[in-house]
Parts: structure tokens; C-alpha cells; sequence
């Protein structure tokens, strides 16, 4: 095997990537050796490389949606082998205290995220806890795969705490690399109607092609009257995956009574909110989701596999490690209808 790798690294917030040579890291007690061969292009690296969301050190190798084949075990694996197909859990936490034991790992005290808090996928080779690697089968491109760590599962974990029954209406605002595939999700708890917004139309025929029941444009309705007319008066659950104050607050005004709104999309910004009419007049329950669970991962996989989940929307673009930083600026400027662009490896 090489001694060095290539890897895309941040080294000062706002400047490009620089793509450097480093030693192929060596598998601890515990941890297995990945051959990486696809990593997601997120709005997180976006906000990294930007210093509107800080990483813990740097130089860093960004990327935390990574999918690839394991090539190297450390002392004391089980479950794993050499040439598995993996897509990994991107939390590096303890997996000891009350939160990782409870299913609660994103809690944990001691939780590292790979591409923020440890180096990521934008190299050749990682190394990552055992337990943090999870198989999934020879159908499945490890481009798609790479996308079950954030694209999907945070939806997941998201529309789990919601909790979305049979026969509720479901609104995802933002139909982006997170949205796209909510819809889905929502759909397959059993949700009767899943409503789709975005200002961008292209998206919201895509979230059609995928499932949606019903489109809202923002920029040519009223986003509150169209989903009270839809639903009866609101959507029972609510999803913001954007992150922008205007995105939560309308989230909120098209919760129905009595219903759930969960706040995914990362917003620094105050949002303002008054208690007696938003929550206590309307019994609205006010969610937050970060991240998501290890337990996410096998139901994820099994949807996948059954081929519950529609993947073949969710890459739109492939590119080579060279070519990282022309990925971040096409996300940036949001160029093309992007779902999701993936760094790629042979």
C-alpha cells in the first residue's frame, strides 16, 4: 500500500482547498482502514471553508458523507472484513455514556465529526472506529452510499422525532440534497399527503417525480394560505431544512393545530416567536433534530436495498478530487438543479 495519500484540505477559512500530500493513516485498536470511494459535497463544507460554522483545527480534510472499501482491520474487529462495501456513521463518539448506549449518540459529550472535528472524506484513505462502518450490499454505488450519512439519514432522524403517522400531511420546505429525499421518508412512515416547497421550480418537479402530492412556490403564492388550503387548515408535521429565519417562521405559520414542526436546517439568526399564539393557543409542538443516530443506519440501508428509496435523483454530478473546489463554488452559486454533487474515487 502507499505511504502517502492526496486529501483536500482547509487551511484558512475563506481560500480554496489545498490539495496536499499526507501519510496514509494507520488503523487503531478498534478502527478499520477505508479506501474512500465517494464523499458528498455538503452545504457544511460550504459554511467551513466560509468560517460561518467553525472546524476545531486546522489544516482539516473536510468532508463527512463518505461511503468506500475497507482495506485494513486494527486489532479487535469484529462484524468486518477487508472488502466491505461501507458507508459510515459520521459521529466519532464514545460509545460508552448514556447517550450513545440510549441511541443517542449525536449527544454524546465526547462527539467528533469527521471533515470538522477529525480529518474527513476529501482523501484517499480514512481511518474510523469499527462500529462507526456500516455493510451495505453490491447494488447499491458507493456515490449513492456516500449519502446515506447526512442526505438521508438526517432526514430520517429528523421525521423520526416528528413523528410522522399514517395519514398525516407533511410539509419539507427546502428540496435540496435533504429534502428530496424527506419527501421520500415522509412517504414511506405512511404520510397521506407530503407537500413540497421551494422557491426553485425545477426542484419541486423533481420532488414530484419522487413523490410529492402537492408543490408550493413561495415566490408565486402565498406559501400559508396554499398549504392551509391543501391541507384543511395546516400541515400536521413541518420540516425546514433551509436555515433562514424567514424559512422557520413560515415553517411554523403552516403548522396545523395541534401539530409538529422540526427544525433541521442550520439558522444562527434569531427567528422571533410569540409563545401564546405560535405554541400555546395552537398546541404546536417546536422541534429541533441534529444530526442523526447509529440506529438510523441499518433501517436506511434496508430501504435502500429494497429499493424503497429512489436514489437515482440524488447525484447529480460526479467530479474528482481535483476538482473539489469547482464542486463547492458550483453549490455556492447553486449552478445546475443540484441534489447532491459527490467526490469521487477510482
Amino acid at each position: 500500500m502507499m505511504k502517502t495519500m492526496r486529501a483536500a484540505q482547509l487551511t484558512e477559512p475563506g481560500k480554496p482547498l489545498q490539495l496536499v500530500e499526507v501519510p496514509v493513516p494507520k488503523p487503531k485498536r478498534g478502527e478499520v482502514l477505508l479506501k474512500v470511494k465517494a464523499a458528498g459535497i455538503c452545504s457544511s463544507d460550504l459554511h467551513y471553508q466560509d468560517g460561518r460554522s467553525k472546524v476545531t483545527r486546522l489544516p482539516i480534510t473536510l468532508g463527512h458523507e463518505v461511503a468506500g472499501e475497507i482495506v485494513e482491520c486494527g486489532e479487535a474487529v469484529k462484524g468486518l472484513a477487508v472488502g466491505d462495501r461501507v458507508s459510515l456513521f459520521y459521529l466519532v463518539t464514545c460509545g460508552e455514556c448514556m447517550s450513545c448506549c440510549t441511541g443517542n449518540d449525536n449527544y454524546c459529550n465526547e462527539a467528533e465529526m469527521l471533515g470538522k472535528n477529525i480529518d474527513g472524506g476529501f482523501a484517499e484513505y480514512l481511518t474510523i472506529p469499527a462500529r462507526n462502518a456500516f455493510p451495505f450490499p453490491n447494488s447499491i454505488p458507493f456515490s449513492q452510499a456516500a449519502l446515506f450519512t447526512d442526505a438521508v439519514a438526517t432526514p430520517f432522524h429528523a421525521l423520526s422525532r416528528a413523528k410522522v403517522k399514517t395519514g398525516d400531511s407533511v410539509l419539507i420546505i427546502g428540496i435540496g440534497g435533504l429534502g428530496l429525499h424527506a419527501v421520500q421518508i415522509a412517504k414511506i412512515m405512511g404520510a397521506g399527503q407530503v407537500i413540497a416547497m421551494d422557491l426553485d421550480q425545477d426542484k419541486l418537479d423533481l420532488a414530484q417525480k419522487v413523490g410529492a402530492t402537492a408543490v408550493v412556490n413561495p415566490g408565486h403564492e402565498n406559501p400559508v394560505e396554499k398549504v392551509a388550503s391543501l391541507t384543511g387548515g395546516g400541515a400536521d408535521v413541518t420540516a425546514e431544512l433551509i436555515g433562514l429565519p424567514v424559512t422557520v417562521r413560515q415553517a411554523i405559520d403552516c403548522t396545523a393545530i395541534g401539530g409538529r414542526t422540526v427544525i433541521v436546517g442550520i439558522c444562527p439568526e434569531d427567528v422571533v416567536i410569540n409563545p401564546y399564539h405560535d405554541l400555546l393557543l395552537s398546541e404546536r409542538t417546536l422541534l429541533g433534530s441534529a444530526d442523526q443516530s447509529r440506529a438510523d443506519f441499518p433501517v436506511i440501508i434496508e430501504l435502500a436495498a429494497r429499493n424503497r428509496l429512489d436514489m437515482s435523483y440524488s447525484v447529480t454530478r460526479e467530479l474528482p478530487l481535483d476538482e473539489v473546489n469547482r464542486g463547492l463554488e458550483m453549490l455556492r452559486k447553486k449552478e445546475e438543479n443540484i441534489v447532491r454533487l459527490v467526490v469521487t474515487f477510482p
